[in-house]
């Protein structure tokens, strides 16, 4: 018994210290859309998947469909779900994470310092565009290029960039061509996620009930 209580704290700094990798892999060709995040913990061992492998715009009744299917490594994987979303829903969740962040004091330096302990291993992110007119190509391709250099401007400033980004765009003259292919891989320490969320309780203005129900509705409406 002494034993394990005494394991208790040394298996707690181990739990604060492991390693998260999240990857983000997102591939758009013409109509066909797919969307993996993967979470990879223990040197890989522990493997959670979620697969998007649909992503449209439903034109009879305005709204966004999701399909999206979760895969635990060697465990289980549920059937694919359909899930849609109209504007009405999307603009209550964005009322929602705006009244979350007006309730916490400074949330904005405890986001900074959680994305300063996450590094970037990978970021790619390549293109092919184009309208069939030179001129809108022409014009889409610069405005494609100030996207991706300001989100890696971005990553780099608030994150640790530990590798060089790839980053490319193919103009199509000739024909209408949207492609495209993100691949974003991440690593932090579940400690530092822990003390990020600690703070935001410890911050929390107003009554702590209405934060509690406010998680309870976002992990109700989670996937």
């Amino acid at each position: 018994m002494k034993v394990i209580v005494a394991m208790i704290p040394v298996l707690f700094i181990f739990f604060m210290c492991m390693k998260l990798s999240i990857t983000i892999f997102f591939q758009h060709a013409q109509d066909d859309d797919e969307c993996r995040i993967t979470t990879k913990a223990l040197f890989g061992l522990v493997r959670y998947t979620v697969r998007i492998p649909l992503i449209k715009i439903d034109k009879q009744s305005p709204g966004i469909v999701v399909a999206h299917k979760e895969t635990v490594k060697n465990v289980s994987e549920s059937s694919l779900k359909r899930t849609k979303y109209n504007p009405r829903e999307i603009i209550h969740s964005f009322k929602e994470a705006k009244e979350f962040a007006q309730h916490v004091v400074h949330l904005h330096v405890i986001v900074r310092k959680f994305l300063s302990h996450v590094s970037v291993t990978k970021l790619e992110w390549q293109s092919k565009i184009g309208t069939g007119d030179a001129a809108e190509t022409g014009m889409i391709v610069g405005i494609g290029w100030s996207l991706k250099y300001g989100l890696a401007a971005l990553i780099s400033k608030y994150m640790s960039l530990k590798t060089v980004p790839f980053l490319s765009i193919t103009p199509s003259f000739q024909q209408a061509v949207s492609e495209t292919k993100f691949i974003c891989m991440i690593h932090f320490r579940i400690g530092h996620a822990m003390i990020a969320g600690m703070r935001i309780v410890k911050y929390w203005r107003g009554n702590r009930l209405k934060m509690k129900s406010f998680v309870n509705r976002q992990t109700n409406e989670s996937y």
